[in-house]
């Protein structure tokens, strides 16, 4: 509303004149208003309002008296503010008194202008004007109160109700949608069972009634209509009386309304039956009608909504609340009995403000009076339900300081009644209310802690289950370290040390990985210790309760794990190792547990230094040794592999013997050589033990009975070490005099007899040269001749060439070719991050049926690589495919040719001396571009004078014969032995040489 700004009440006129204040032609228009309303009010607000049709009921019949049609008072509330009070009635003639009009006085009475919660008797009473004739002027005065007197006629509810023929639960319903209509979009359309000229006087009887029943905030809320010609949605009117019979059923301009018809067939839309049966509804219609006044239930309840949330004073639910919280505090306290929660919620809700204490001291009596109640009957054993608890727990959020200690007993009684009932539930939600709040919980625990026999009591099965609820060691040691250190009470408690440690115990038998979790308590224990301040010991380590758990960690260990059942890298980890007192606590334990602590101990010693001494296991008794090395020997082909020789000496010592212990030489040596990978590995622990005391004698040099084991070993094995000139550089040239002498000695040993024949004829002079000469060239031409043939055992060496006369190569039987050959590709500078393999294949079945799970290669590290991710693609020559039709052609890119040898080891060798940067045994001749289509040869075995023999014949691979291919490419970098071997699922196959990288 834009008015000036006078407080006083406004007026405005509206009818059918020859003129008007906003046109100059005859019309409908305001013909006088006050002062104070603005032109835009008026004709946005105030004309909209001035409507009215005249019942069909009485046109129909063509009444002429305007009396006898209703009056249509209205009353809308502006978003301003403002109440605009109106009414319309019926005209027979306007001005010209040809045709009928009708006339429009309103009231706009400012917002606030005295407003008081009786004001509806007023307005259902004010004075209108009839008439009005424009010649007097256009102003019209502004007022300062109504017009109508101050003296109200009275209601009597229970007449009016039967007077418009209206039943209390049809009241209900109409009070419910009023109040529903205030607060939503809903309108309420009512049709009385009356004549048609009695529908406004019937209205104002009934809105008499319906005010009385409204909460204060209601009544200043909503907008009504006495009357109206049929339904219809006005802005700003909640409650719309209409002509009887003006409601057509199935009209869908108001099916989703409430609707009271109640003219015929008394039918009532979209009303909750359920609803209107809620308390404030019952209690109202009853006290009207019974002829009580409802309004110190309305003080009250306003009372009590002070301070609440916005909005919260126009929900039912308040009102449903209030009104059982008012009749307990008249009396009834049998409805406290029924709905103890709901009511002591409704309490703590309307109690929640801040300053509650002082605008609602009496609901705050009433509070504790039913408090005291509850107090009384837990003192009879009573277990408090969920909802009073909780209830209790919301006071004491706004009124700690007044409550705190009353409410900390009636828990503590609570609980112990819980307890002795094993009412699990009960403890659970109580406890959960007491965790919820921390100033609860403190002041709670405080006071059982302070007494040793509510600790016992109460604490103790609480802390039980709360260890319980955890589900592995971790979470178990988060909640002893929060309640050791919060309370200092806790950590000293002898029950609470005892019940941890037990949890402990039961956690670490559902642990997967004991030592590793032993471990990590010894880590979190010390690290309680330490975060102790200014150097004091902290709760947990002044109650003794961290050395406690971490005696109980390592008897676990000792009583649950086996030596047998872990690994080295695990033992390690095993914390009790480190104590300053082991030795003390070893001797106190019980003598199975002894046992136990000292076979772990030695298996410690053994592998937690770097070079144990052989004797690690004396002081053992003979079975607990064998035990001990029975473990080890699962784990000693790792230590080999990882070059820790000197822990593989103790798994061979001997106690046994004459003197001190010795080594079991034979054993050792045939050990590694089965857990070694390769020779290599064996011939760096040969040299490794040159520098071992227990390898050696007093005089310097091996033991006698190690050397008959080496000498065993390069006989059977390891010959290749001592007569292929690289190796021999490599690992025993540059031994000490009196361990190469050893070697040289083993290397004559392990000649063949074709050399051993030579230096025995040696001494005889050139004719027995000469003689040696010709036998072995006769030997070479029938080996040659295929008369003698080329069998597994080692070829005699060939005599030096004179150099005025070649020797032809004798010509050799090619072996029967494999149907699948493998080599490898070399890495480029944009494939150092991969390992190509091309297997090759002579049919196209061969080739479908290659479909490896797992490859396994030895790198030039000597380690063993597993790999089941990679890529295949084929790769096959289809020229040479289509020129044999059996894949026998050259190869289409590069006509290449594979040539390679197999050793007697089974071990695939090059032929030639490789080039620096060309990886897996790559010749000369391909680091430079050079093709050739022969064979190559396996590299010259060194002999122990240095004469050089061929140790096999050679194989010779056509790359033509294979033209089916398939590339497997790892996407990893690894550096290969030249003289690789891959397996593939299980196989074994050589790597052959290519002369073509391509």
């Amino acid at each position: 509303m834009s008015h000036s700004t006078s407080h006083l009440i406004q007026q405005q006129m509206y009818t059918r004149e020859r003129r008007g204040i906003f046109r100059s032609t005859e019309g409908f228009d305001t013909v006088a208003n006050s002062k104070g309303l603005d032109a835009s009010f008026i004709k946005k607000v105030l004309h909209p309002l001035c409507v009215y049709d005249a019942p069909a009921a009485l046109t129909a019949r063509g009444e002429k008296q305007e009396s006898v049609y209703p009056e249509a008072i209205h009353l809308v509330r502006t978003e301003s503010g403002d109440v605009v009070l109106g009414r319309s009635i019926y005209k027979a003639t306007d001005f010209t008194g040809l045709r009928s009009a009708f006339f429009t006085h309103n009231y706009v009475i400012p917002a606030g202008h005295g407003e008081s919660p009786s004001d509806y008797k007023q307005w259902l009473n004010t004075s209108f004007v009839d008439a009005y004739d424009i010649e007097q002027g256009t102003e019209l005065p502004e007022l300062e109160r109504l017009p109508g007197g101050s003296v109200f006629p009275s209601v009597d509810p229970s007449a009016v109700l039967a007077q418009l023929k209206l039943s209390e639960e049809v009241f209900k319903q109409l009070l419910y949608a009023v109040m529903m209509s205030a607060t939503g979009r809903k309108k309420v359309y009512v049709a009385l069972n009356v004549p048609a000229e009695e529908v406004a006087s019937s209205a104002k009887l009934l809105l008499g009634v319906l005010y009385a029943a409204l909460p204060y905030a209601f009544r200043n809320k909503i907008g009504f209509l006495t009357y109206a010609k049929e339904p219809n949605s006005r802005k700003g009117i909640h409650l719309m009386f209409v002509e009887p019979f003006s409601i057509r059923p199935g009209d869908r301009n108001v099916d989703k309304d409430f609707v009271f018809d109640l003219s015929a067939n008394s039918r009532i839309l979209n009303v909750d039956a359920e609803q209107v049966r809620q308390p404030y509804f019952d209690w109202i219609v009853r006290t009207l009608l019974g002829g009580g006044t409802p309004d110190d239930f309305f003080k009250f309840a306003e009372q009590m909504l002070t301070g609440m949330e916005a909005g919260r004073n126009l929900t039912l639910a308040s009102y449903h609340e209030l009104i059982t919280l008012y009749r307990i505090e008249q009396g009834e306290r049998a409805l406290y009995n029924e709905r103890r929660v709901a009511v002591l919620r409704s309490l703590t809700d309307y109690l929640s403000s801040p300053d509650a204490l002082s605008h609602k001291m009496q609901l705050n009596d009433l509070f504790l009076s039913f408090f005291d109640h509850e107090f009384d009957r837990v003192k009879d054993g009573y277990i408090p339900e969920v909802g009073l608890v909780d209830c209790f727990k919301d006071y004491y959020k706004v009124h700690a300081r007044t409550s705190e200690n009353r409410l900390v007993e009636y828990l503590i009684r609570s609980l112990n009644n819980a307890y002795t009932a094993r009412n699990t539930e009960a403890v659970t939600y109580i406890y959960h209310t007491i965790e919820e709040n921390p100033s609860l919980g403190k002041a709670y625990f405080t006071k059982v802690l302070g007494n040793p026999a509510l600790t016992k009591m109460l604490f103790i099965p609480y802390m039980d289950s709360q260890m319980k609820r955890t589900t592995d060691v971790k979470g178990l040691l988060a909640v002893v370290h929060e309640w050791g250190s919060r309370y200092i009470e806790v950590s000293a408690n002898a029950d609470f040390q005892l019940l941890a440690e037990s949890a402990l115990m039961g956690r670490l038998r559902a642990e997967r990985k004991p030592v590793e979790t032993v471990a990590a308590i010894h880590q979190r224990l010390r690290q309680w210790d330490s975060s102790s301040t200014d150097g004091k010991l902290s709760p947990l380590e002044q109650s003794g309760l961290t050395e406690r758990l971490q005696e109980a960690s390592d008897r676990y260990l000792l009583t649950e794990v086996e030596l047998k059942e872990i690994s080295p890298d695990q033992l390690v980890q095993i914390p009790f190792f480190t104590r300053p007192d082991l030795v003390q606590w070893v001797g106190k334990l019980p003598a199975p547990l002894k046992g136990q602590a000292v076979r772990l101990i030695a298996a410690y010693d053994w592998f937690s230094t770097e070079d144990p001494e052989p004797s690690v296991l004396d002081g053992l008794e003979p079975g607990e040794i064998e035990k001990v090395q029975d473990w080890a020997y699962g784990w000693l082909p790792q230590q080999l592999t990882e070059g820790h020789f000197a822990r593989l000496l103790p798994a061979f010592y001997r106690s046994d013997g004459p003197g001190e212990g010795i080594l079991d030489f034979a054993r050792l040596v045939s050990s590694v050589r089965k857990w070694a990978k390769d020779n290599d590995t064996m011939y760096r622990f040969i040299r490794w033990s040159e520098g071992q005391t227990e390898f050696a004698t007093p005089r310097g040099g091996f033991e006698p009975a190690y050397r008959r084991a080496l000498l065993l070993f390069f006989q059977k094995e390891g010959r290749e070490g001592l007569h292929k000139k690289t190796l021999w550089r490599q690992y025993f040239e540059p031994a000490n005099p009196v361990f190469k002498n050893f070697y040289l000695t083993a290397k004559r040993e392990t000649d063949t007899s074709l050399v051993k024949t030579l230096r025995r004829f040696r001494k005889g002079g050139i004719i027995s040269g000469i003689v040696l000469i010709v036998i072995a060239g006769t030997l070479g031409g029938l080996k040659a001749a295929g008369v003698i043939g080329t069998g597994d055992s080692p070829a005699p060496a060939a005599a030096p060439k004179p150099v005025q006369q070649p020797v032809a190569e004798p010509t050799v039987p090619v072996k029967e070719e494999p149907t699948m050959i493998v080599t490898h590709i070399p890495n480029t500078k944009s494939t150092t991050k991969m390992v190509k393999l091309l297997f090759a294949f002579q049919t196209s079945a061969e080739q479908a049926a290659f479909k490896p799970e797992k490859l396994v290669l030895v790198g030039a590290d000597q380690q063993e690589h597993s790999y089941e991710n990679f890529t295949l693609a084929e790769q096959n020559n289809k020229a040479a495919i289509d020129k044999t039709g059996k894949g026998q052609s050259g190869d289409a890119k590069t006509g290449s040719t594979v040539t390679g040898s197999t050793t007697s080891a089974g071990e695939s060798t090059g032929s030639n001396s490789t080039t620096p940067g060309v990886g897996n045994g790559t010749t000369a001749n391909q680091a430079t571009g050079s093709t050739t289509s022969g064979t190559t040869t396996t590299a010259n075995q060194g002999s122990g004078d240095g004469a050089s023999t061929d140790a096999n014949a050679p194989t010779e691979y056509d790359l033509e014969k294979y033209p089916y291919r398939t590339l497997l490419t790892i996407w990893q970098r690894l550096e290969l032995d030249a003289a690789g071997v891959v397996t593939v699922d299980g196989k074994e196959y050589p790597l052959v040489q290519v002369k073509s990288a391509d």
